[in-house]
């Protein structure tokens, strides 16, 4: 191979708009089991917090910016689920003190149960770590302090709800 330009180089994180889902599935599960499991939270968490920073926060100056950019990473750029629902909550004052995040169809999800049954695994979610590369990107512009992941109500496969303390 030849040496590439600054453009080509440039070019390559979009050459490909998507993967087949059975190449990323092979991908996720063959890392969740592979990886030895007293370092699996350490990588999938400087893994999750890398995507996350390269989360486009150009033109989010409003709460409600952030949460129309969210779904559009989510959905569109990372696209991890089909559909995303992304939301405040707010304290009993009134204030915005968490966000959360609803997906009816993690990609992760499925290679992680696949894992769980079939292998008597342990998998770990990477999706909040995700999150906290995202917020902590964004958290100056908003006033976000002590962030924090909160929890998960799980659904079916790929179904969830998770959230985030922002306050």
């Amino acid at each position: 191979m030849g040496k590439l330009t600054k453009d080509e180089i440039e070019k390559l994180p979009n050459r490909f708009d998507t993967i087949s889902f059975r190449t990323f599935f092979q991908l996720w599960y063959a890392l969740q089991k592979g990886l030895p499991k007293e370092q699996k939270g350490e990588i999938f968490t400087k893994i999750g917090r890398t995507l996350g920073r390269e989360f486009n926060d150009e033109g989010v100056n409003t709460i409600e910016d952030l949460l129309v950019q969210l779904q559009h990473f989510l959905e569109g750029e990372w696209a991890i689920t089909d559909k995303a629902i992304v939301k405040t909550v707010k304290d009993e004052n009134g204030q915005i003190s968490k966000i959360s995040v609803m997906q009816d169809s993690c990609k992760m999800c499925y290679a992680n149960t696949y894992f769980k049954l079939r292998d008597d695994g342990t998998p770990s979610c990477m999706f909040p770590q995700v999150m906290m590369g995202i917020l902590s990107k964004v958290k100056n512009k908003f006033g976000f302090k002590n962030l924090k992941f909160e929890g998960v109500q799980k659904g079916g496969v790929g179904e969830c709800t998770m959230s985030w303390n922002i306050r």
